[in-house]
């Protein structure tokens, strides 16, 4: 028997879908892709290793390489005359799972042709019903193109991101987040990314802690993407190093915070610019000279050693 089966990421979204269609099956791709490294030249299992060992010492989550596990098995059970459908948003995050999963249909090359709808906001209960009007077909072009995107999203330079995102596309959007994407590589003025220096302004302007910071920062995304977690992973990257641009944020991190079930007391933390934080934000200094790197954007390993700026 022939399933419906909606593939989305995150568990909101899920639990929309799930209360919508309660006879679909909903499969959830929870990867945090604009976060940590995504090297390329490795299978979907020993990527799935390197995505989840980051994401639980980064964050503090467990559990992610079982989820990435249930999730690859439901995913290899799709049968030809299964009806799938792709519920994906048009920002960063979501862009990045999508290529990675039309990459997976694309080495497949079976007969079975996934529907596609890309929203411009979360689906909701009150839309899901005219949202589901406009699933269309993935074409033969766009399964290619998702597939190319997603090998220069995952190249060991940026070359293939900045040259995809520009030009003519069958996914523009995933063109779109590329551009957003190339911007966290670190300024040839400052050394920042754009969350970085997001964040630290934020700071400058008042933001004491780091959840009024993360709040902050939200307002500067057109397309909000990062989650709480990834912001204060960010956060600590610039408070560390011989010349650290704040202080204040607990030991140990947000990582150690999850797994202690101390977010809260986390996130009101008083923390502060250092002087050398100022020194960054104004232009008088340069926070990669000053700390170094190691850092990665997709399958680009930012070192001391190979600095790409923008």
């Amino acid at each position: 028997m022939a399933r419906r089966i909606l593939i989305t990421n995150g568990d909101h979204a899920a639990n929309a879908l799930a209360a919508y269609f309660p006879d679909a099956e909903i499969l959830i791709w929870r990867d945090v892709l604009v976060e940590g490294p995504v090297p390329g030249g490795i299978g979907n299992e020993a990527l799935a290793d390197v995505r989840a060992q980051h994401i639980e010492n980064a964050f503090g989550v467990r559990g992610v390489r079982s989820d990435f596990t249930r999730r690859d098995r439901a995913f290899e059970k799709i049968a030809p005359s299964d009806r799938v459908e792709l519920w994906f948003e048009t920002d960063l995050h979501d862009q990045l799972q999508l290529i990675q999963i039309l990459d997976r249909f694309h080495a497949q090359q079976t007969s079975r042709t996934p529907l596609l709808l890309t929203l411009a906001a979360p689906p909701l209960l009150s839309h899901i019903d005219a949202m589901a009007e406009k699933l269309v077909p993935v074409t033969g072009e766009q399964l290619a193109e998702g597939a190319a995107l997603w090998a220069a999203f995952r190249a060991p330079d940026p070359g293939p991101m900045i040259e995809a995102s520009s030009g003519d596309s069958a996914l523009p959007e995933v063109r779109d987040a590329f551009a957003r994407m190339l911007d966290e590589f670190p300024s040839s003025g400052d050394g920042l990314g754009r969350i970085e220096r997001n964040a630290l302004l934020a700071l400058r302007d008042g933001a004491l802690t780091p959840g009024l910071a993360f709040r902050h920062y939200q307002q500067t995304e057109p397309l909000p993407f990062l989650g709480d977690l990834g912001f204060f992973h960010r956060l600590e990257a610039l408070g560390r190093g011989p010349s650290p641009l704040l202080r204040g944020l607990p030991e140990g991190g947000i990582a150690h915070a999850a797994r202690t079930n101390m977010t809260v007391e986390y996130t009101e933390t008083l923390i502060e610019l250092t002087d050398a934080g100022h020194a960054v934000l104004e232009g008088r200094a340069d926070f990669v000279r000053l700390n170094g790197i190691d850092r990665w954007i997709g399958g680009v390993h930012l070192s001391d050693e190979n600095v790409w700026r923008r």
